[in-house]
């Protein structure tokens, strides 16, 4: 056996994307090392019990086209087939008679037409006798039958085929979920965002992408994302991190508000690496993101829920939701038209209420607790 043609050949079988692989140059590899101008791809099940081509190199458009009318008069994936799965390779040596073959409707009208006049098959896959994937190598009849060091080479390589084709379908399945589970995204009205280990934004549904656009949020030219209040933004850059590098981190909600301060909307960061990895063949996500957008007039229900949730007098409520929005006591003050006095009066209010002692504490608790 040729050592460096089986390395070469094992190279190229691992060195293709096997999420969306061509295997055309590896085809090509093997019509070479074998002495063979077709070489197929071919998959027995049971919609296909005689062998659909999903690949192939050195066929016409037109055979590949003829051959699935012509596959139900296949003879020899019926007398090989056992032999197939019980010893991984078969090629056509005393499977039948050369005149019998020449006989037979596939052959005067598939095999001659190709030049075909032997072939030898490899099991990359079974699982019983309708489900079966093959790669098969086929030459005209001068260059005779497969030679002991063609047999071996096939031996050599026919592990890593079983190992790269089980890869292949695991990958495929993987990204066909991925690209469901995206499709499903982009029906949601609440806008979905992944972001990975460096907090930037790698994906974003329909939803998300149209509130991007509206400037509900937005990113940086690194790409990571960036809310519009600063309180809003100092708090992501705070606790972002922490979430992006840790699987244990519990949920976190946090407001949105516009540049001019009011209530915008609500993110909630999620953990998501392990779900992300498995699941979705995403492996550098880290954080799912799940965005509400709150109408303008809504403003009014956060403070009907602070009222609710804590107890705050009406007046208290509000100073809680501008303090929760980055405001200073004095622009409540300001922004409330009285005297910096009563606001203070109604801090200390809030502070009974929370159990808490400090505006900074305050603030986190409500950004943390309240139904924002």
């Amino acid at each position: 056996m040729d050592r460096r043609r089986s390395t070469q050949l094992i190279d190229a079988l691992y060195g293709m994307d096997l999420r969306a692989p061509d295997w055309t140059p590896f085809l090509d590899l093997v019509a070479s090392a074998f002495r063979s101008h077709v070489v197929t791809v071919q998959i027995h099940d049971r919609a296909h019990p005689h062998g659909q081509l999903t690949m192939a190199v050195g066929l016409s458009p037109r055979l590949l086209a003829l051959h699935a009318s012509l596959c139900c008069d296949h003879p020899w994936f019926e007398r090989g087939a056992s032999r197939l799965l019980l010893e991984g390779i078969v090629d056509d040596r005393g499977l039948m008679p050369e005149s019998e073959l020449r006989a037979t409707r596939y052959y005067a009208e598939f095999m001659q037409e190709a030049g075909i006049g032997h072939g030898m098959a490899m099991l990359m896959h079974a699982q019983g006798r309708e489900d079966l994937a093959l790669l098969t190598v086929n030459r005209d009849w001068e260059t005779g039958h497969y030679n002991e060091p063609e047999i071996e080479l096939a031996r050599s390589l026919l592990p890593h085929l079983c190992n790269a084709y089980a890869l292949q379908q695991r990958l495929g399945w993987l990204h066909h979920e991925s690209r469901n589970f995206y499709a499903a995204l982009d029906q949601l009205t609440d806008g979905v965002l992944l972001l990975n280990a460096r907090g930037q934004l790698k994906y974003g549904n329909a939803t998300a992408q149209q509130m991007e656009a509206d400037r509900l949020f937005s990113r940086r030219a690194d790409g990571r994302l960036c809310l519009n209040w600063p309180a809003d933004e100092q708090l992501l850059q705070r606790t972002l991190p922490q979430l992006c590098a840790s699987q244990a981190s519990r949920p976190f909600v946090l407001p949105m508000h516009g540049h001019d301060g009011t209530l915008a909307g609500t993110i909630k960061f999620c953990p998501a690496g392990m779900v992300a990895g498995t699941q979705w063949s995403e492996f550098d996500i880290r954080v799912i993101a799940f965005v509400k957008s709150v109408a303008p007039g809504n403003a009014v229900s956060l403070r009907s829920g602070l009222r609710d949730q804590w107890g705050f007098t009406t007046a208290e409520a509000q100073l809680a939701q501008w303090m929760m929005q980055g405001m200073s006591l004095a622009q409540a003050a300001e922004r409330g038209g009285v005297t910096i006095n009563t606001m203070r009066t109604h801090l200390r209010s809030l502070f009974d209420k929370t159990q808490t002692r400090r505006q900074a504490e305050l603030v986190r608790l409500l950004l943390r607790l309240s139904h924002t």
